[in-house]
């Protein structure tokens, strides 16, 4: 990889001097989206650091800890970059066949199980779309028989040809090295990595979960089982009263110092990460699909707490926010629902096992998807559809402040908005980043075009950092 720094001579100075980053040991990692820095760029191309080629994309958010930036890239890489240069000092694959030290022999038959899964799956992308434009011509003609006849047929092909990849996956010689199907803008490293204190914990869409020390020695690794859809997780992994939870398919927490399994919970499709939150010392999950669920042995004590559509329940994309003793979240489908909450936490476990969570507020917003998690701040609660339009509402009632459509952005917004130095960073992934102002009255304070990414910025109290598809940057909030 050759690396191109740009670094404005007026800047160089401040990068070399610069003081030791606080530590960004996670996404989200107050459960809001909040940094606790007083300052933050407005002007990003102006005050680049560095700008860093990646080799290839990914839609995770990258860590820092102790000066050193780590993310993920695709298929199954996990990297570390000096976070003062973005020059990287190590990368480490974890492709399935290498983590498992397989035979030449059996990677041969291995190679060829997966050109046979491959070219069904070309067969299943095709017909897909043959699905999506007869479904759309039958919008527009609905007594058309001859589109009927045909969408049929091919809902039975897709369902025959679903079935044979299926058994594929599932061949038992195979499964547990085979690659999985993806959405290609997914992909199977959209999860933000972890580190606890001691070790960087990774998760990819192949199934397997490794940890790592700081300096790239690989402690363990472990295939755990296959994603649940075909469009690849998300699902940061987490450590919640000691246990790793992560999710493919169900929820399972792991055991930090080898990965054993301790407990599983069943668990419907889902892309978000479930929130921690605490009574009287005990620690819960609030999934982004409505349910609470006991950390200590993974039982599910309360669900139905978000609306999941009839026929799209998949359709939950975020990640709950937790603020004191109040859960927010959001979801929807588009022309069907849109639906916010707040849920009180109480105060004892025993009122939290008798009676759950309080639902204090419950607003319909927008009928869209929601890919980005909730933004509380100062009495007032951000969410954004895909189609990049802002509500504001008053965290204490529900009730709709203002809603303004960001123009001239064609993109989604997947990125979650932020606030850092008082300041808002809503990203959409055709390469808008848009600054605006928090209060009650939406000010757009300036726009940039950063290259297309899907990832969040973090920010510290002297830098900014943003890892787009295609570089790493650095940004001087100074």
């Amino acid at each position: 990889m050759r690396y191109h720094f740009i670094l404005p001579l007026s800047l160089t100075l401040l990068v070399a001097n610069s003081a030791t980053f606080a530590d960004i040991p996670s996404w989200r990692t107050n459960q809001n989206g909040v940094y606790a820095t007083d300052v933050s760029p407005v002007n990003w191309r102006e005050k680049l650091l560095f700008e860093i080629p990646l080799e290839t994309k990914s839609n995770a958010t990258p860590i820092l800890v102790d000066d050193k930036l780590i993310f993920t890239a695709e298929p199954a890489w996990l990297i570390c970059a000096d976070s003062k240069t973005g020059k990287v000092i190590w990368k480490r694959s974890n492709d399935l066949m290498e983590l498992n030290n397989i035979s030449d022999s059996k990677r041969q038959a291995l190679e060829a199980h997966k050109a046979r899964i491959e070219t069904v799956e070309q067969e299943i992308r095709r017909l897909r779309n043959d699905v999506r434009r007869l479904e759309r011509a039958l919008e527009n003609d609905k007594e058309n028989e001859k589109v009927k006849a045909s969408l049929n047929q091919k809902y039975e092909e897709s369902s025959a040809l679903n079935k044979e990849s299926e058994a594929l996956q599932r061949d038992p010689e195979f499964s547990n090295f085979v690659t999985p199907p993806a959405h290609n803008t997914n992909g199977y490293s959209s999860y933000t990595p972890y580190f606890d204190g001691q070790k960087i914990y990774a998760v990819f869409g192949l199934g397997v979960v490794v940890a790592y020390d700081l300096d790239g020695n690989r402690l363990w690794s472990r295939f755990v089982e296959h994603p649940d859809h075909r469009w690849g997780g998300a699902t940061m992994p987490q450590i919640v009263d000691g246990k790793l939870i992560v999710r493919f398919d169900d929820y399972a927490a792991l055991n930090p110092e080898n990965g054993e399994t301790i407990w599983t919970t069943p668990s419907e499709v889902v892309f978000g990460t479930p929130a921690p939150f605490e009574v009287e010392g005990q620690s819960f999950l609030f999934t982004p699909r409505g349910e609470v669920i006991r950390v200590s042995d993974g039982k599910v004590i309360q669900e139905g707490l978000v609306f999941l559509h009839a026929t799209r329940d998949w359709s939950i994309f975020n990640t709950p926010t937790v603020v004191g003793d109040m859960i927010y979240t959001v979801s929807g489908v588009e022309k069907a629902n849109g639906d916010a909450y707040a849920y009180r936490i109480p105060k004892s476990v025993k009122a939290l096992e008798k009676s759950g969570l309080k639902r204090i507020w419950h607003t319909e917003v927008e009928k869209d998807r929601y890919y980005s998690s909730i933004l509380v701040h100062e009495g007032i609660l951000y969410i954004v559809t895909r189609d990049n339009l802002i509500t504001a509402l008053d965290d204490a009632n529900g009730e709709v402040i203002y809603t303004h459509q960001i123009k001239g952005a064609k993109g989604t917004a997947y990125p979650s908005m932020v606030l850092a130095g008082g300041k808002i960073y809503l990203g959409i992934d055709d390469g808008h980043l848009v600054i605006i102002k928090p209060g009650r009255e939406f000010t757009e304070l300036a726009r940039h075009e950063v290259g297309p990414y899907r990832s969040t910025p973090i920010f510290t109290d002297s830098t900014a950092f943003l890892r787009t598809y295609e570089s790493l940057q650095a940004v001087s909030s100074l």
